[in-house]
């Protein structure tokens, strides 16, 4: 779950990056649900039910988390010099494991379902999340708040850059 949040984070860098296309923010932040889906594909990972407790041991592991932040921040490289850009589209892939930190195990949104998270690919240790999605109410205020943040933040973010490049005046600058 915590979709709509990775949406918000991936939605607010553009804050912080004004050059990187949105798109590339977005793929970033949600880069481990992506891996998650090939290893559904191949039964690696599965959807959160009831008797699964890590529903996700590989695409979602703290290892494969700090591994994919690795990777993406060496793909950034082929494309910019800028280190900044390449430690942000690290942090934004590892923003998604510490969403779903914050937020597992997600009672609300998948009741009886295990969410236990792994730290290797072992089968132990695995962690807990800390439980904010314990409530429908917190669920989708946190969900549909970080989502709305995250546009506000962007759209602001492009038109300020947008009025930046005409030269405007009585735009702020950056320092």
């Amino acid at each position: 779950m915590a979709a709509l949040a990775h949406a918000g984070v991936g939605l607010a860098a553009k804050r912080v990056a004004p050059s990187v296309p949105v798109w590339v923010l977005l793929v970033s932040a949600y880069l481990i649900d992506f891996l998650w889906a090939v290893f559904w594909l191949f039964g690696l990972d599965h959807f959160p039910k009831a008797g699964i407790e890590v529903p996700a041991p590989w695409s979602h592991s703290l290892t494969m988390a700090c591994i994919l932040s690795l990777v993406a921040m060496g793909a950034a490289s082929i494309w910019t010099r800028s280190v900044g850009v390449r430690l942000l589209a690290g942090g934004l892939v590892f923003s998604h494991w510490a969403v779903d930190f914050i937020t597992q195990p997600m009672r609300a949104a998948f009741p009886g379902a295990g969410f236990r998270m792994r730290v290797f690919f072992t089968e132990r240790p695995t962690i807990e999340g800390l439980g904010l999605y314990s409530s429908t109410v917190v669920l989708n205020v946190v969900e549909y708040g970080t989502l709305c943040i995250g546009v506000a933040v962007c759209v602001l973010a492009i038109r300020h850059a947008r009025a930046l490049q005409r030269g405007e005046r009585g735009c702020p600058t950056r320092r």
